[in-house]
């Protein structure tokens, strides 16, 4: 099972599309739960920059894809 540390070097490589900068240099990040059952939450606070904005929804999306993909590239060898 991988380390809160590992989790963290992987967010710290997953930028955001718009700002081109890393979610912790965001400060995005909020919290990162791994629980004993493997279950891992990641708390991440995506605030909209203006209101009604179009490219928000797909902004998060590639986010969160960001983050899916490289922890899944990251521990796919994992048992």
């Amino acid at each position: 099972m991988p380390s809160k540390e590992d989790i963290v070097a992987i967010l710290k490589r997953v930028k955001d599309p718009e700002a081109e900068k890393s979610l912790f240099e965001l400060a995005l990040v909020h919290s990162i739960d791994l629980r004993e059952d493997g279950t891992l939450v990641i708390n991440i606070d995506f605030k909209r920059r203006t209101p009604f904005c179009p490219a928000c929804v797909p902004i998060a999306w590639l986010v969160q894809k960001g983050i899916t993909d490289a922890l899944a590239e990251e521990f796919a060898t994992l048992p």
